[in-house]
């Protein structure tokens, strides 16, 4: 039993890729050496180490939530991409974490 839910709990988990570990192509973002359009979560830093964004992409192109970060670690903006276009609610911050603006999409 044990086995089977550490098996599931992985097979759950996206595979988290740092932006310079990766390629785009054709408007697709793939791993460097990979024939295969990435799915997972990409990321960058702030030269801090603060996340500057990260963001859902699904066959190399953008799906599900994206994230934007202040250097100070708090949110930015974020939101839910299908296919690269922004779907939804949208909802920016300003830099003290309250919120400045909702936008529908």
């Amino acid at each position: 039993m044990i086995s089977i839910a550490l098996l599931q709990f992985s097979c759950d988990e996206k595979l988290e890729i740092h932006i310079s570990k990766t390629v785009q192509f054709e408007g697709k973002i793939y791993l460097l050496d990979s024939e295969d359009p990435f799915s997972g979560i990409l990321f960058n830093e702030y030269s801090n180490g603060q996340r500057e964004y990260e963001g859902s992409y699904k066959k190399g192109v953008p799906n599900g939530t994206l994230i934007y970060y202040f250097e100070n670690g708090l949110k930015m903006r974020e939101g839910i991409l299908k296919n690269g276009s922004p779907k939804g609610r949208w909802t920016y911050y300003n830099s003290d974490g309250s919120i400045k603006e909702i936008k529908d999409h």
